[in-house]
């Protein structure tokens, strides 16, 4: 699978390592965002989240976006 945001420089020549998990594009290494994410869990009056967080990969574009809330 080819990188989406390294095609503005062709002559970079990358393949993708990980893909958006919001809108499925192929990244690079230096292209993707790996963030932690809360799970949520279904617990009714108990503890709802996990212990830990999990990961979580996305491109530019997303992260840029999900801040701007």
């Amino acid at each position: 699978m080819d990188r989406y945001e390294c095609l503005a420089s062709p002559s970079t020549a990358t393949t993708a390592v990980a893909v958006c998990r919001e809108c499925g594009v192929g990244l690079c290494s230096r292209h993707l965002h790996v963030e932690q994410h809360e799970m949520h869990l279904a617990a009714g009056l108990g503890k709802s989240t996990t212990r830990l967080p999990a990961r979580r990969v996305v491109c530019p574009a997303c992260a840029k976006a999900e801040r701007s809330r």
